[in-house]
């Protein structure tokens, strides 16, 4: 007998507590949280060899020259993504190609970003990371654009698919890391060789995905470009915000400082991996249900998540010094650090208001929530950094992702 029928006489009654539809999220979210378990797998074993064989300056760097490909992204009309996932949701599927142009396009303006930043380095007197700039303009554009194909995959509720695929790419970028780190410790090749792994798996699986569509000519989504923009320019501020704190660490505390930051911040961020699904998995069911309805449970949702979330901080926290120890001997200063940041997985449920906001296009609001809460983010860890050091950053961040639980609760319930 499944699993899946040995469950079944407690899955109604569990659908009826909590209102939510168990059946939907074990079936979407066992695959999603197959692929973030995978995930978490892969980029363990990457830090595992990260931190025995690279200096801290050189990994430091590595992650500084990564934080702003990240960022240089943003210009690839980010919110595309989650356009698509809303309307190939709604029955929309030919959007696929459309939703590729596009990001490219715009995703160009990226390219000159990071020539402009490689332009900047190299009249500083700083070769090594022109260098490493000049080679991440080339991919911007590219990396950002074929990773769409993960977007109509969720649309679609092919969630197993999603997951295969994701456990592909992570398992081919990390062993293709490992073996680069083990045949030199140059950022540039480094960097280099990072984003050919990444385009490599995502551009294979945009064919394998468009080979599965059929093209109609007639079959548009006439509200999918204006809803991707405005998402899109409501990522500016909050993509920034998610790696403002690599920037302030490099340059007020030194590449040293970032790589143990780096290592403080990573087992929290991977555990709240186990939760990044919730949102991808909640949006296409969210979009099927009235606003009225879904705000009669979503308090329920959170709290219930919370109490969850509360009880793996608590593990995490007791664990973590013997798991530094014996994992990461080098970084054992980022211990105390890494306790104190994973509190802010505390406020990890409430991302599931942003995916309410999405689904039922509360433009105003998403506003609100994606720029009022970042500004608060950059600002508090600009202030802290300086002040007190990799401490300061790391107290920032809880707050801010407080602040973020706290606001985003209000802005949803309040009025439109």
């Amino acid at each position: 007998m499944k699993i899946s029928e040995k469950l079944s006489p407690w899955i109604k009654p569990a659908s009826i507590f909590l209102k939510t539809d168990i059946a939907y999220t074990l079936k979407g979210g066992s695959f999603l949280t197959l692929g973030n378990l995978a995930s978490i797998a892969a980029n363990f074993a990457l830090a595992f060899f990260f931190a025995r064989l690279l200096p801290k300056e050189i990994y430091g760097t590595y992650s500084y020259i990564l934080a702003w490909v990240s960022v240089l992204g943003v210009f690839a009309l980010t919110g595309m993504d989650t356009a698509i996932i809303q309307s190939v949701s709604r029955g929309f599927e030919n959007v696929l190609i459309y939703g590729l142009k596009k990001k490219i396009k715009y995703g160009l303006l990226g390219t000159l970003a990071a020539l402009i930043i490689g332009v900047y380095y190299f009249h500083q007197g700083n070769p090594m990371l022109s260098a490493a700039f000049f080679w991440t303009a080339i991919f911007i554009p590219l990396l950002n654009g074929f990773q769409i194909y993960n977007a109509y995959l969720l649309g679609k509720k092919e969630f197993k698919t999603s997951t295969y695929y994701a456990i592909i790419g992570q398992i081919f970028i990390a062993l293709t890391l490992i073996i680069a780190i083990f045949t030199t410790k140059n950022v540039v090749y480094l960097v280099t060789i990072y984003l050919i792994a990444s385009l490599i798996p995502s551009f294979v699986f945009f064919l394998k995905t468009k080979s599965r569509i059929k093209i109609s000519a007639e079959q548009k989504d006439p509200e999918l470009t204006n809803y991707a923009k405005h998402l899109s320019l409501i990522n500016i501020v909050s993509t920034v915000a998610s790696y403002i704190d690599q920037f302030l660490a490099f340059h007020f505390l030194g590449p040293a400082d970032l790589a143990t930051y780096a290592f403080a911040i990573a087992p929290p961020e991977q555990i709240k991996g186990l939760f990044k699904g919730l949102p991808d998995l909640a949006l296409p069911k969210f979009s099927e249900r009235s606003e009225g309805d879904l705000k009669k449970t979503m308090a329920r949702k959170i709290i219930i998540l919370t109490i969850f979330a509360a009880l793996v901080v608590g593990i995490y926290i007791a664990i973590a010094p013997l798991f530094y120890k014996i994992l990461f001997p080098r970084y054992v200063d980022a211990i105390f650090l890494s306790q104190i940041f994973a509190l802010s997985l505390l406020n990890t449920p409430a991302a599931l208001i942003s995916s309410a906001l999405t689904a039922h296009k509360k433009i105003k609001k998403l506003y609100w929530f994606n720029i009022a809460n970042p500004i608060f983010q950059i600002l508090i860890m600009t202030i802290l950094t300086p002040l007190y050091g990799l401490m300061g950053l790391v107290i920032a961040r809880v707050i801010a992702r407080t602040f973020t639980s706290v606001v985003s609760l209000f802005i949803y319930y309040g009025r439109d």
